[in-house]
């Protein structure tokens, strides 16, 4: 998040098995970190997703809501659950 916010990206899409993915100017490019795992995008998601989104994820599958990231850049979090698979999808919204 601190990149995006940095980068002024639009938007930031995390799913395990892929590397992150930063979409700058409406063009999307994989960055050069390794692929992530389950592990990691379920513990980010747990670091700033209060116990309730995290059940409501898992009883719809989907959940949505706006993340503060220290105080400096705001994100609309998308998280779906398929297949138990996480992935997230975080939109600068203060580009």
């Amino acid at each position: 998040m601190n990149l995006a916010a940095r980068e002024t990206a639009d938007e930031i899409r995390l799913e395990a098995g892929q590397p992150p993915v930063m979409v700058l100017q409406g063009k999307s490019r994989a960055l050069d970190l390794p692929s992530l795992t389950e592990d990691n995008v379920t513990e980010l998601l747990r670091s700033f997703a209060s116990p309730e989104q995290i059940e409501e994820l898992r009883r719809c599958g989907d959940v949505r809501f706006n993340h503060m990231f220290q105080n400096s850049a705001k994100f609309a979090v998308v998280a779906l659950l398929q297949h138990e698979h996480i992935s997230l999808r975080l939109t600068n919204l203060g580009r």
